[in-house]
C-alpha cells in the first residue's frame, strides 16, 4: 500500500519554498501527498524559530501530528529543529533534520524505513557549509505564484535575530540553476515568480561580480513569466545605480518589502541594523520618484528592550512618512544566544499596548494610501474565485476583490483582468470587472 505524507510549514517564504522541495522528494519516492493534518503515514513539520511563539507552534504541530496518527513517522526539520533538536524529540518527533539536511530527506528517510531504528537526529554545524545546497525543483506552488529561492544565510547578526545561527553564512545559488528552475516554473504555467532568500541583498557577493540585478535580468527574458516579485530588501542596496538598473525590467513588480524594524535611530543602532531612519526614507523616496505606482510593505518590532516611549513614537512617525500599504507588527521576543538576550525585556503590558497602537495606526495609514486608487482601473492576476467574488493582487501587491455573475471556474484562475475600484475592504480594495467577457 502506498505510503502517504503531509507537510506543515511554519515561518517565512524560504521555508515554504523548501517544503515544496521536500514534497517533490517524497513524491519521487512514490509517496502520496495529503493535506495536513489528514491521517498520514509520514508527517514533515518544517519549523520556525524566529520568535518564542514560533517555537511553541512548531512543537504544537508535532504534537498534533502525533495525536492524529500515533503510529506515524514524524520528521521535524527547519530552524527550530536546527536550534534545539532535543526539544523536537521531546515533542514527539522521530527524526530531526537540520536545515542542511533538508535536501537529503529522501536518502535519510529511505534508510530509516529500512532499518526501523528509534529516534534519529541528523543536524550538522550550519556554519561549516560554505556552498548553497539545493534539492530537487518544487512541483507544488500556489496556483498563480511560485517562490524561487536564490540565496541562503545571513552575515548581519542583528542583535535580536537568531536566524544567522540557524541558517549560517550568506550563500548564493548558481545563477544558471536559478534560470533553469524559473524556466521550469514557466513551463508549468507559473506567471508570477517571487525571489526569496534569507538576505536577498547579499546575493552574488560570494559569486564574484554578480548581484540580484543579474537574476532579475535573466528571469525577465523568460517567456511565460509575467511578473517578478522581490522578497525583503534593505535600504543600503537602494542606490541611484540600482534604481536605474531595475527600471530596465518591465516584469519587475513595483512593490518592495523593506523591513524598517524601528523608526528610532537609537534603537536601530542597538539592533545593529545597518541604516538609520534618514537612509530608509531616502531609499523609499528615491524609488518612488523613479518607479510609477510603487508601494511598500514593511516589518516593525515593538518593545525592543531599549525602546522608550519616545522611540516608539518615532516608529509611528516613520509609518506616517513612509505611507506603507501594509505593516507587519511583531512584539519583541527574546532569542537565546543573541546579543539582545542579555537585556532586560519590557513588560508584557507595554508590549501589548504598543503593538495594538501601531497595528491600528498603520491600518489607518494604509486605508488612506489605498483610497487614492478609488476610481482607477487596476489589473489583477486572479488567484481564487468563490462566494461570487474573484480575488487577486495587483503588480504593486494590493489585494483586490470583485463580484462576478457566476461561479469562477479554474479556467479563470491565473489569468489577468481589469477591475474598476469603487471601495475599500479590510485588507485591500473592492471593484467591478471592467471587461465582462474576461470573467463571467
Amino acid at each position: 500500500m502506498m505510503k502517504t505524507y503531509s507537510i506543515a510549514t511554519l515561518g517565512c517564504k524560504v521555508n515554504q519554498y523548501e517544503s515544496a522541495t521536500i514534497a517533490s522528494s517524497l513524491d519521487a519516492m512514490g509517496f502520496q501527498y495529503k493535506k495536513f493534518p489528514d491521517i498520514c503515514d509520514i508527517y514533515v513539520i518544517n519549523t520556525c524559530t524566529v520568535t518564542a511563539m514560533s517555537d511553541r507552534k512548531s512543537r504544537q504541530m508535532i504534537s498534533k501530528a502525533r495525536t492524529t496518527n500515533p503510529d506515524s513517522i514524524i520528521i521535524a526539520t527547519g530552524c527550530s529543529a536546527q536550534a534545539n533538536a532535543q526539544a523536537m524529540i521531546k515533542s514527539g518527533a522521530d527524526i530531526v533534520l537540520g536545515n542542511n539536511e533538508k535536501s537529503s530527506i529522501d536518502t535519510i528517510l529511505s534508510s530509516y524505513l529500512k532499518e526501523k531504528t528509534g529516534k534519529l537526529t541528523v543536524v550538522s554545524d550550519i556554519f561549516r557549509e560554505k556552498e548553497y545546497i539545493h534539492g530537487c525543483f518544487p512541483d507544488k506552488w500556489e496556483r498563480t505564484r511560485g517562490y524561487l529561492k536564490i540565496q541562503d544565510g545571513c552575515d548581519n547578526f542583528c542583535s535580536y535575530c537568531i536566524i544567522p545561527y540557524v541558517r549560517g553564512r550568506a550563500r548564493s545559488r548558481d545563477i544558471d540553476d536559478i534560470v533553469k528552475e524559473a524556466r521550469y516554473m514557466a513551463s508549468k504555467g507559473i506567471k508570477e515568480v517571487v525571489l526569496t532568500g534569507i538576505h536577498l541583498d547579499s546575493y552574488g557577493k560570494d559569486k564574484g561580480n554578480l548581484s540580484i540585478i543579474d537574476v532579475i535580468a535573466k528571469i525577465n527574458d523568460i517567456k511565460g513569466i509575467e511578473r517578478i516579485r522581490l522578497g525583503s530588501l534593505e535600504p543600503k542596496i537602494i542606490t541611484e545605480t540600482f534604481v536605474e538598473e531595475i527600471k530596465k525590467y518591465d516584469k519587475l513588480c513595483p512593490h518592495f518589502h523593506m523591513s524598517l524594524q524601528s523608526g528610532s535611530d537609537a534603537v536601530l543602532s542597538d539592533m545593529r541594523r545597518r541604516y538609520d531612519s534618514e537612509m530608509f526614507l531616502s531609499a523609499i523616496n528615491m524609488l518612488r520618484n523613479n518607479i510609477p505606482n510603487l508601494e511598500f510593505t514593511t516589518d516593525i518590532i515593538v518593545g525592543y528592550p531599549t525602546e522608550t516611549e519616545e522611540d516608539f513614537n518615532k516608529s509611528l512617525e516613520m509609518v506616517e512618512k513612509a505611507r506603507f500599504i501594509k505593516v507587519h507588527v511583531f512584539k519583541y521576543s527574546k532569542r537565546p544566544g543573541t546579543a539582545a538576550d542579555k537585556l532586560k525585556p519590557l513588560n508584557g503590558k507595554t508590549l501589548n499596548e504598543r503593538s495594538e497602537k501601531l497595528i491600528n495606526y498603520a491600518s489607518e495609514i494604509s486605508k488612506s494610501r489605498l483610497s487614492g486608487y478609488l476610481g482607477k482601473t487596476l489589473r489583477i492576476l486572479i488567484e481564487e474565485g468563490e462566494d461570487g467574488f474573484i480575488t487577486g493582487h495587483t503588480a504593486n501587491y494590493i489585494k483586490v476583490q470583485a463580484p462576478t455573475d457566476n461561479n469562477v471556474t479554474d479556467d479563470y484562475i491565473n489569468t489577468f483582468c481589469d477591475v474598476l475600484i469603487s471601495g475599500l475592504t479590510n485588507d485591500g480594495l473592492l471593484g467591478t470587472v471592467v471587461d465582462k467577457k474576461t470573467v463571467r
